[in-house]
């Protein structure tokens, strides 16, 4: 049977992608061995499926589209820049948000219940609302990385609005992963 990878996230509007791909152009002067996320591969996930049965996706789009019709559309506001686990080893490197972060919190909480009644498994840890800009490869040049991030003021646009949430395919290429919209969920308008 065919599977296809597949994800469930929010796009993040052209010109926010814009200011935050200027934002990665500045932490890439500290020369670090990272792998940054492109602007046209930018979004907030919201569950990630890994590989899911083709026949099955109509059963998640069902419970997706009754997920969306029950949650009333939100704003998110960017705010800090950090790192998983932490600045002194860090492996992944986010913007994080203060304005709408439980509210996404709570989106993804919705999901990931919604996708285990289809016997799709929850993540063993919590949600936490951020944007993936890279991914360490290295411990090259970190400290000059973790001084710039601390230098860096990211004043990102107030007041995202999301009103929709995707469900997407991800094929891995040897030029990086392509994401293929598959189905979009309007969520209630406020």
């Amino acid at each position: 049977m065919n599977e296809i990878r597949a994800f469930i996230a929010i796009e993040i509007d052209p010109a926010c992608k814009q200011q935050i791909s200027g934002l990665i152009e500045r932490l890439k002067k500290s020369d670090v061995d990272v792998k940054w996320v492109k602007e046209t591969q930018m979004h907030l996930t919201l569950k990630f499926l890994g590989n899911v049965k083709q026949d099955k996706v109509p059963e998640i789009s069902a419970a997706l589209k009754d997920i969306a019709s029950k949650t009333l559309s939100f704003q998110i506001a960017f705010s800090d820049i950090s790192t998983f686990p932490g600045l002194s080893r860090p492996r992944v490197i986010w913007l994080g948000m203060d304005k709408g972060a439980e509210n996404l919190k709570e989106l993804a909480g919705y999901i990931a219940d919604g996708m285990e009644k289809l016997g799709l498994k929850k993540e063993g840890r919590d949600y936490k609302a951020h944007l993936t800009l890279g991914r360490v490869r290295s411990q090259k040049n970190i400290r000059e990385l973790t001084k710039l991030i601390g230098e860096t003021d990211f004043k990102p646009p107030v007041g995202i609005k999301i009103n929709k949430f995707i469900l997407f395919q991800s094929i891995l290429t040897s030029k990086g992963p392509v994401y293929t919209l598959l189905q979009e969920f309007p969520l209630l308008k406020k």
